[in-house]
């Protein structure tokens, strides 16, 4: 059960939610007699810190909204996957998007944990948190959504080293789970024909490997 802290703003504030404001999860009745359907009801106007431990696996999330509000425990809990569900896809901070991805990367195997990743490597707007997410990607059970996402990363990244870093995942998946004939075509025409030569000397390199050749 996720602990929670809460510390008034003063009696009387009202919040007024930007437009990038995220939903609150609903928690239990803390000892300030805050009920599940109060907390339910708050927009979360910004987040000052995910900070998860490594020694138990669980989470720290700090975050303001009618009053500041800490919530604790394990990603077990659902109202905490919620919170950082919602912050990889929308919170306009990139280093918290940066800590939340630290948070994730040893519960790869919730869906709704997988699917933020890849929308991450797929979608951030930052090329280092696209790198960091392509970094917890690359260690996943690789799946038909997985490698198309990476694909898409080789093919469509503007950032050559999310593009170079995506063809060594793909590399890795496929000498683990066999060969896809979409991936390797597409490796052969990046090989001869992409713009950027660093993209096209590592497809290259990618395409002997999976042919014995290297």
């Amino acid at each position: 059960m996720a602990t929670l802290v809460l510390f008034g703003f003063g009696l009387g504030w009202t919040l007024r939610p930007r437009a990038t404001s995220l939903k609150a999860p609903a928690v239990g009745a803390d000892q300030a007699g805050l009920g599940t359907a109060d907390l339910g009801d708050l927009r979360i106007r910004s987040i000052s810190q995910v900070a998860p431990d490594p020694q138990s696996g669980g989470v720290r999330i700090t975050l303001d909204a009618e009053r500041r509000v800490t919530l604790e425990g394990s990603l077990d809990d659902p109202r905490i996957r919620q919170v950082l569900v919602s912050t990889i896809k929308g919170y306009e901070n990139p280093g918290i998007r940066l800590d939340t991805l630290d948070a994730l990367r040893m519960h790869t195997k919730d869906p709704s944990i997988r699917e933020a990743l890849l929308y991450a490597l797929g979608h951030d707007p930052n090329a280092g948190v696209r790198l960091e997410a392509l970094k917890t990607v690359r260690h996943m059970e690789c799946d038909e959504d997985t490698h198309r996402v990476l694909l898409h990363a080789v093919e469509h990244d503007s950032n050559v080293g999310v593009r170079t870093a995506a063809v060594d995942a793909l590399v890795q998946h496929l000498q683990e789970e066999g060969m896809d004939d979409e991936v390797l075509t597409a490796f052969e025409k990046l090989a001869a024909s992409d713009q950027d030569p660093v993209v096209r000397m590592r497809c290259l390199s990618a395409v002997r490997r999976l042919q014995g050749n290297e």
